[in-house]
């Protein structure tokens, strides 16, 4: 049996598709690891608004939005706030553009549909746990 976390989780899910967004938000409902607060934004601009203002665990980022150069989102969300783990949940499903992703920075490479809740959990927790040793180790690099 896996140990619920006690403090939420907070999740900024930066995706322009509400249809895709509304999946992960049940996803993430139905995850009995933990609970996790999301704040759903479907702007690259204004997720890097609310990640400026305010304190998120992971980030939880669609690759491809309509606001954005093709792969330039994860790139700008690193310029903002390179101490927040991000998690990549796309349906580009291409593995070239996966390892460009995780030597980004991205801490994991998730298609959409082949994801269940826990497989969703379980990628946002681990994530923001490699992230807070990450940052706790002075001179960590992204991604290490």
């Amino acid at each position: 049996m896996t140990a619920i976390r006690r403090r939420p989780v907070r999740v900024l899910l930066v995706e322009d598709n509400p249809g895709d967004a509304r999946l992960v938000e049940e996803a993430l409902a139905d995850a009995k690891s933990a609970d996790f607060r999301l704040t759903h934004v479907e702007h690259l601009q204004e997720g890097l608004r609310r990640l400026a203002k305010h304190k998120f665990d992971v980030v939880l980022l669609d690759l491809l939005l309509d606001d954005t150069p093709r792969l330039g989102a994860l790139l700008e969300i690193y310029e903002q706030s390179a101490r927040v783990p991000v998690v990549v949940l796309t349906g580009l499903e291409d593995e070239a553009v996966g390892k460009w992703a995780l030597r980004e920075g991205a801490h994991e490479y998730l298609i959409k549909g082949a994801v269940g809740p826990e497989k969703l959990a379980h990628s946002l927790l681990d994530a923001v746990d490699r992230g807070s040793v990450q940052t706790a180790r002075p001179g960590a690099a992204r991604g290490a």
